[in-house]
């Protein structure tokens, strides 16, 4: 009777030499190697695993196909080369039609819960896409990298604004751990803005983030604004000198720059009581109310009713605030602190107007607060960009997005 082929698992328990007796000798590991032809060219493993799935591999390989030439120039460009982990291959003559597919692919893998969301089916449709689109190609300045200003980079970043622009000039702080995204361990002593774009290169590589190491001023605020234009959609205010702010809303409206200005965020403990409305509209805060004061006594900003109507209209400028009552400072310290210590947008409303300050304040401040301020200023942000209503502040207008 002739001897029966094993189960593939029985071979494993049996001898070489039996197994060699029985289904012949057991081809060499060299026999299994399978040669791929220079006309198709495929990414590494590597590469196409972060495009994650089959149809994302599919969608990579098709763009790689495009983007090669013939047979023979593919075999002379490609001799001697080897492929760079999570690089989708491309020649000199595709013009980078391959990368800049590749890149698509990925914008769209890490943000498209965002396209998602603000994407319309009105009867002016908004894809997924465009969203994207106009997130990617949108410039966002952000004023003070602190407790809110770090809260509202994170959040632009994730949210695919493809150019930010940091303005600080000050380092991470032990102190600054209880509040500020970027205050950890390894960063102390570490410029703010700095910290921050190594963040922001981990959530985005493609994000493009320019530096400014500066204090914003009286005198300088106007000068900065104007080296971030034409290319700037808004700008966020999250400082906390009243001067300071009053004079970089002041350049935002001569130059037509969507402007969000944070209030002071210190003292407060109740984040569900946060709002975005406009500058006129705001109550219980006192670093703001400095600011609208300033505006309307030094600079001409309205006050007058218009017709018969009680209220002013709308300035344009939107302003994150609390309802939440505010703490007030000890008499001792009331005078020498307008923010919470570092000028980052966590504002008391002291008497003075300053932003240079200690890494602390005497008020304190909670975390869940102030990002929730820096949160709010991002979303406001990315709300315009997205659904393309950038709103110019002005004086005088009928509304925040009129």
């Amino acid at each position: 009777m002739p001897l029966r082929r094993p189960p593939a698992l029985a071979l494993l328990a049996l001898p070489a030499a039996f197994v060699a007796a029985a289904v012949g000798p057991l081809p060499s590991p060299a026999a299994f190697v399978v040669v791929v032809p220079p006309s198709t060219p495929t990414p590494p493993p590597s590469a196409l695993s972060r495009f994650g799935g089959g149809r994302r591999r599919r969608r990579a390989r098709r763009g790689a196909r495009r983007a090669a030439p013939g047979d023979d120039d593919l075999a002379s460009a490609t001799a001697g080369t080897s492929f760079e982990a999570a690089d989708v291959p491309s020649t000199s003559s595709s013009s980078g039609v391959g990368a800049r597919l590749a890149a698509e692919d990925d914008r769209a893998l890490r943000f498209s819960g965002v396209g998602r969301l603000y994407s319309s089916p009105s009867s002016s449709p908004t894809t997924p896409s465009t969203v994207l689109s106009r997130l990617a190609s949108a410039t966002v300045a952000i004023v003070g990298l602190g407790g809110v200003g770090s809260w509202t980079a994170e959040a632009l970043c994730r949210s695919g604004v493809g150019h930010l622009i940091l303005v600080d000039l000050d380092d991470v702080c032990i102190s600054n751990a209880n509040r500020q995204v970027h205050a950890v361990d390894s960063n102390v002593g570490r410029m703010k803005i700095d910290a921050m774009r190594s963040r922001l290169a981990d959530i985005n590589p493609h994000c493009d983030v320019t530096l400014v190491h500066d204090f914003v001023t009286s005198s300088n605020a106007e000068e900065l604004v104007a080296s971030f234009r034409p290319e700037l959609a808004a700008l966020v205010d999250a400082v906390d000198g009243a001067s300071e702010k009053t004079a970089l809303i002041l350049a935002c409206v001569k130059r037509g720059v969507p402007v969000v200005t944070c209030g002071g965020a210190a003292g407060r403990t109740d984040p569900t009581k946060i709002r975005v409305d406009d500058l006129t509209r705001v109550s219980e805060d006192r670093l703001l109310f400095k600011v609208r004061k300033s505006l309307r006594q030094e600079h001409g900003f309205p006050k007058v009713p218009v017709g018969t109507k009680t209220t002013v209209r709308k300035w344009r400028i939107s302003s994150v605030y609390s309802l939440e009552v505010q703490r007030k400072a000890p008499p001792a310290t009331t005078a020498t602190a307008d923010g919470d210590g570092d000028g980052d947008g966590e504002g008391d409303g002291g008497e003075t107007s300053s932003s240079f300050r200690t890494c602390d304040g005497a008020l304190g401040t909670a975390c869940h607060v102030t990002a929730a301020y820096g949160l709010a200023a991002a979303g406001r942000v990315v709300d315009m960009i997205a659904k393309d209503e950038l709103v110019q502040p002005k004086r005088q207008g009928k509304g925040l997005g009129g």
